[in-house]
């Protein structure tokens, strides 16, 4: 008969002579194998660990094991409590029924595995769903999946079923599947969240958990079911969705939709911090001469081209936008408006010595440029029309100029 391994925490082998000599007396072979942690014990193979060598991080693999826990004084409520852990049973090292349930054990798990059958005809039906489902105890233990659910993490059914989510995930993913799990068990009832998970090929999946706790007669939680839904696609499609209604599609630059999103958003923060913000509106002089001069395309090439230009000029930190026709805003973070002006001068002037390429034609292109310093104690739209009127003094003043907003 092939002999039985049994695992053991270092601290209790000089109690594995007596139990080996006791066990081979009841006619079950055994070999003893040391292990420093839980997450070096096969799942399902019995291992004896002392209490005082098991560390709390590592309760939640204890339901995956046959885990028996080895106290110095035993107790019926420190037995319970190991036990609600996940812990097969609790002991003495001095207890003589550690030898009958070993003995036990090993004899039945050597039968249960002669008996064991082929998938059933729900596993059958599961196994047919494309879309990834698993099922654990109350100790968090996977106790079923479908083929679907294998071929996403990438392990065999035989691998899964039995083991903890520690067993077969990163300790950063498991930490977050278990605590997900531990508050739906606790508070019952279903679960819906998103989480990226990484496939067994690599690729990083956007996956929403639909789990939902299962209950005995008594209305006690036992387990819960889990099905994965593969949003990756969907997520993605609604972010490029989200991006065209918020990008001017000639320059792509941000639109008036997001100019409108981002100005209220800035607007609210500057109420609530000492900061200063900053608005520049700028429009291209003379634009329906280029468009008749050079045709439509042409005025769509000299968009692109100040547009590009434009972006080239401005910092890091500051957001330009096109909010129609030849009409373009720039929202300044942290920019009083001294600071702004200086900035609105410089493109100004830059703009004007700086030669345009249409269609194998070079021309020079001004903006006219309206500048203020937005005031969190000031209505937003006042503030808007305020810029705007500047805008137009500098298109009144000559064009090609700025002219500022002071309060």
């Amino acid at each position: 008969m092939t002999p039985s391994t049994l695992y053991f925490s270092p601290c209790l082998i000089h109690c594995t002579d007596s139990l080996h000599h006791l066990l081979i007396d009841a006619g079950t072979k055994v070999q003893w194998q040391p292990v420093e942690t839980l997450q070096q014990v096969p799942v399902s193979a019995i291992v004896l660990m002392a209490a005082e060598e098991l560390k709390e991080e590592e309760w939640p693999q204890l339901g995956a094991r046959k885990a028996l826990v080895i106290v110095d004084d035993w107790t019926l409520e420190s037995s319970l409590n190991w036990i609600q852990r996940g812990a097969t049973n609790c002991f003495s090292q001095q207890d003589q029924h550690l030898v009958t349930w070993l003995a036990a054990e090993l004899s039945r798990f050597n039968l249960g595995k002669a008996q064991q059958s082929e998938d059933d005809v729900l596993q059958v039906i599961i196994d047919a769903i494309p879309t990834p489902i698993f099922f654990k105890d109350h100790l968090h233990i996977y106790r079923g999946c479908n083929l679907a659910f294998c071929n996403a993490i990438g392990f065999a059914r035989e691998k899964i079923i039995g083991h903890s989510v520690y067993d077969i995930s990163p300790k950063a993913l498991a930490d977050k599947y278990y605590e997900a799990d531990s508050k739906l068990l606790s508070q019952g009832g279903t679960q819906r969240y998103e989480a990226n998970v990484q496939f067994s090929n690599g690729s990083l999946h956007e996956i929403e958990f639909n789990k939902a706790v299962f209950t005995n007669a008594d209305g006690q939680a036992i387990g819960q079911v889990g099905v994965m839904l593969d949003i990756t696609e969907r997520n993605q499609l609604m972010r490029q969705l989200d991006t065209s209604t918020r990008t001017d599609p000639l320059t792509h630059l941000k639109n008036r939709r997001a100019f409108n999103t981002d100005i209220h958003h800035s607007f609210e923060q500057l109420k609530q911090k000492q900061q200063t913000l900053s608005l520049m509106t700028l429009d291209i002089d003379f634009f329906k001469s280029i468009n008749d001069r050079f045709g439509h395309s042409g005025g769509d090439q000299a968009l692109q081209l100040v547009a590009q230009w434009m972006t080239e000029q401005i910092r890091a930190t500051d957001n330009l936008y096109r909010v129609g026709g030849e009409e373009f805003y720039i929202l300044m973070h942290n920019t009083n408006i001294s600071m702004a002006r200086t900035l609105a001068e410089r493109i100004c002037k830059d703009t004007s010595v700086r030669l345009f390429t249409i269609k194998e034609q070079d021309i020079h292109i001004t903006l006219s440029i309206g500048v203020t310093e937005i005031n969190p104690t000031v209505d937003l739209d006042s503030t808007l029309e305020m810029v705007d009127k500047a805008l137009y003094e500098a298109k009144a003043d000559g064009r090609n100029c700025v002219r500022c907003v002071f309060e």
